[in-house]
């Protein structure tokens, strides 16, 4: 699973302002768990995979990013639904709305990294005035995940040409912990560098966020954002009144 990739496209998804696909996410994954209504859920479930289509995404890179998820969740609340209720129709519908529920929010997550890059991410949330010493340390860290998951997975590698059997042993905990510090270790170390390096980047451009920022693009609500975002607004009042 690759963590906050943006893929870039010509779509209406990506040309979205990021405020209203930040508001999209969080009423979308309110919705699913506020409303009783295991109709409305489905419904929430399939306007996210409508969403998911508009923004022309790879397919197999969205199953990549999601199917350990969409494999697990409904296999595991079957089997409690069934413990809990039974073996009966009732068990299996309430753990297929239970997985829906989650699954929203799963999808909806990756869609929005998916379509919306850090720098925009950045803008947005200066936009809602947050404090820019927080926005900056979010990004960084956002952009960090991937190194962070390519240097294990570079070290678990120089570990297999040490003739070094990385696999984890489910039925000892001890003997797992054991094998994951020749992991651990060199990349704590390669972090810290990275880090390090990091730290004197910035320090080398005066970075100050205390001061005053500017930004070269900005971000400016459109007619398309005002619907949409009107719209999901709409859609989550009348699901509290309801």
């Amino acid at each position: 699973m690759k963590f906050y990739q943006y893929i870039h496209r010509d779509s209406a998804v990506h040309r979205l302002d990021p405020r209203a696909k930040l508001l999209w996410l969080l009423l979308f994954s309110s919705i699913v768990f506020i409303t009783q209504n295991e109709g409305l859920v489905l419904a929430i479930f399939g306007l996210t995979l409508l969403f998911a289509a508009l923004a022309k995404l790879p397919k197999g890179q969205i199953w990549e990013n999601t199917k350990f998820f969409v494999i697990l969740m409904p296999i595991a609340y079957l089997v409690l639904y069934f413990l809990l209720l039974g073996i009966s129709a009732e068990a299996f519908w309430g753990s297929l709305v239970f997985s829906a529920r989650f699954l929203v929010l799963i999808f909806a997550s990756v869609i929005f990294t998916m379509t919306t890059s850090t720098r925009d991410l950045m803008l947005a949330l200066s936009k809602l005035k947050l404090p820019y010493s927080f926005v900056f340390m979010l990004t960084v860290a956002i952009r960090f995940i991937p190194v962070i998951m390519a240097e294990i997975n570079n070290v678990i590698c120089a570990q297999k040409v040490r003739c070094y059997n990385p696999e984890l042993k489910w039925n000892s905990p001890v003997e797992s912990m054991k094998r994951f510090v020749p992991i651990l270790i060199p990349v704590l170390m390669l972090l810290l560098k990275r880090a390090n390096e990091l730290a004197l980047s910035v320090e080398s451009r005066a970075f100050n966020p205390k001061g005053k920022v500017t930004y070269p693009e900005r971000l400016k609500f459109r007619a398309w954002d005002w619907a949409f975002t009107l719209a999901i607004i709409g859609l989550f009042l009348f699901v509290l009144w309801a």
